[in-house]
């Protein structure tokens, strides 16, 4: 595609309500860029942040169009966004993200059917109409294994792991939703994942490896260096490279991967939009994805990642404010990022702190003292302080 240009002065809209609204918008801010964001709540921080706002729902098709009619293009903050919104909005102005990746992303048969294509290794699964095809399905998938929506967004408290055939009979009121998979849970040792940039003319910049603590799929730790041996390394960017080649999308997306005892490597998910995990580089190197996201939105050459220090970032949950309020006045290290929600419970993430030290261990060490994760049921990699990166 031609390379189209977004210059300072410029005007960028953000739509979306999750923490990376509002950091996407005081990143186009900084670059110059006049920023618009959208959304149903005006005090957001998003909408706050921004140069203008524009008040209204995703069903407000005459507010939607006033807004993309006032942008040269508009960015989505999140995988959660409707591809509807999407669509509607790409009517009237540029989405350089465009629709496609994230349909294919929201929908689990369609994100399998891609990595099929892609030839990668993914968990075994099947497609699941009824609670027959529930036990027809479990002798080729094994325990455990974990029932999930085809939509992700139906996902919260629509999922339900099977550990023993006892369990089979606890699907019956949840497959009256519709469509679900039922998948295999992978034993894996390690998690790891990959930020790339893909620009207007679909070459692809990748950020280092980072290596992920996990808890129900949601990033808990992050930390780089990352502890990988060259042969994994090197599988992970060959992927991540295969997928830049097969997608329609500009910007940043992260893909995330379990590697085994046996040196297995299974692509997990890729989110097309900027990602949690990649909040680590703000701490870490020279450039932030958001840095690099508008970059390739703006039609700016993409910049190289490199790590400038070690550092580990860390999530917190509502429930665990009292704790990082203790901490607070007791870590000179520690550095934190609250994204202001509303509305939350007390498992939602309301922030997370960023760490950085001479290697990763001290760090891991540091945070597993406090205790304050020591509820949270982590995955601990097989060496759980790597300290440099193969």
């Amino acid at each position: 595609m031609s390379n189209t240009v977004l210059y300072p002065g410029d005007t960028i809209g953000v739509i979306g309500n999750s923490a990376n609204a509002a950091m996407l918008v005081t990143t186009a801010r900084k670059m110059g860029l006049r920023v618009g964001a959208y959304g149903a709540d005006e005090t957001s921080e998003a909408l706050q942040l921004a140069d203008f706002k524009a008040v209204g729902s995703n069903k407000d098709s005459e507010k939607l169009q006033h807004f993309a009619e006032s942008c040269a293009a508009i960015v989505y903050d999140s995988d959660r966004v409707s591809t509807n919104v999407v669509k509607f909005l790409a009517q009237y102005t540029r989405i350089p993200q465009g629709s496609d990746m994230l349909e294919m992303m929201q929908d689990r048969l369609l994100e399998r059917a891609f990595f099929e294509q892609l030839n990668v290794n993914i968990a075994p699964y099947a497609t699941i109409i009824n609670l027959d095809d529930v036990y027809q399905s479990i002798n080729s998938i094994g325990y455990p294994c974990v029932l999930k929506p085809i939509q992700k967004e139906w996902s919260r408290g629509r999922e339900l792991v099977i550990k023993t055939q006892t369990d089979i009979a606890k699907a019956a009121g949840l497959l009256d939703w519709g469509t679900y998979i039922l998948e295999s849970q992978i034993a894996y040792d390690r998690e790891y994942s990959i930020i790339v940039a893909r620009d207007q003319d679909g070459n692809g910049q990748a950020f280092p490896i980072t290596e992920t603590q996990s808890v129900d799929d949601r990033p808990v730790r992050t930390w780089v260096p990352a502890q990988v041996d060259d042969a994994v390394a090197s599988e992970i960017q060959r992927i991540a490279t295969e997928v830049t080649k097969h997608v329609s999308y500009v910007g940043v997306f992260e893909v995330s991967f379990y590697l085994t005892s046996s040196g297995a490597i299974y692509v997990k998910k890729i989110v097309p939009a900027p990602s949690e995990t990649g909040y680590v580089f703000e701490a870490a190197a020279n450039l932030t994805e958001f840095d690099q996201h508008l970059r390739a939105i703006a039609g700016l050459p993409l910049a190289s990642a490199h790590i400038l220090t070690p550092a580990v970032t860390a999530a917190f949950t509502t429930a665990q404010l009292p704790a990082m309020r203790t901490q607070w006045q007791l870590k000179a290290n520690w550095h934190f990022t609250f994204y202001h929600l509303k509305h939350q419970e007390d498992d939602d993430v309301m922030g997370h702190i960023a760490v950085q030290g001479d290697s990763i261990k001290p760090i891991l060490d540091q945070l597993d003292d406090t205790g304050i994760w020591s509820d949270e049921a982590t995955v601990t990699p097989t060496s759980a302080a790597p300290d440099e990166q193969a």
